[in-house]
């Protein structure tokens, strides 16, 4: 049978359930992304604490599922109903949008890639070149794992022929510890290959009782150098 629509599958590792807030925002998302031509399936794996496992058996099974996108989101995430889609279209083979830790103080997981001149490197569409991103708001599309796979053969394990692969591989590198999004990124680089992050997204970072609202984009407007800035000059090492 001929595949006609390109599919997305969307993986939210959770122990008990997702947010609702999570679940409404999929949900709000979905009548945009059916507009645009896509396929969608919607993949759980619930209970299990080993959050990189959890991640490898979804991937699997969005692979088995013909996904040619996987979208990883945190449960306890929510975002604009056109920001998934956003993400799911950006050029890209690693894409992310990035969210705010959960406390008072505005700060923002991940970071940007630093070009020559120290400032972050740009692309036309406003994306900007990661360093590391979290994998919450993630996407990685199915040419990604391959070339994942054929760097490296050893983080794959069970079926011959249809293997699972440990993308989000944490652990102690060459001394230093990192989590699970941050051994992606590590990892990822290591292809020769960019991560971009989209800075221009809506995306909130929940507890049971708070929301913490968040856009990089404007959160690096106002930042020294930005043009909302009080300081529009940036740092001299920025310069």
């Amino acid at each position: 049978m001929t595949k006609t629509k390109k599919k997305v599958a969307f993986c939210v590792p959770t122990v008990k359930k997702p947010y609702q807030v999570c679940l409404d925002s999929i949900k709000d998302s979905i009548p945009s992304i059916e507009e645009a031509g896509w396929d969608h399936v919607m993949v759980s794996e619930i209970g299990n604490p080993y959050i990189s496992a959890a991640r490898s058996y979804m991937l699997h099974k969005a692979l088995k599922a013909d996904a040619d996108v996987i979208v990883f989101i945190d449960h306890d995430l929510s975002w604009d109903s056109k920001d998934l889609l956003k993400l799911i279209e950006t050029e890209g083979e690693v894409v992310a949008g990035t969210y705010r830790f959960k406390r008072k103080d505005v700060e923002y997981m991940g970071s940007p890639l630093p070009g020559i001149d120290k400032r972050p490197i740009v692309r036309e569409d406003g994306c900007v070149s990661a360093f590391c991103i979290p994998a919450g708001f993630l996407k990685i599309t199915r040419r990604a794992v391959n070339i994942f796979i054929e760097k490296y053969p050893e983080l794959c394990y069970g079926d011959r022929w249809q293997p699972k692969v440990d993308l989000f591989n944490h652990g102690v590198h060459n001394h230093v510890w990192f989590g699970e999004d941050y051994a992606f990124s590590r990892n990822w680089l290591a292809t020769g290959n960019p991560i971009w992050l989209i800075p221009d997204i809506n995306i909130n970072h929940h507890t049971i009782t708070e929301e913490f609202k968040g856009n990089y984009h404007q959160y690096l407007l106002q930042q020294p150098g930005g043009s909302e800035s009080e300081n529009p000059e940036p740092p001299k090492e920025m310069k």
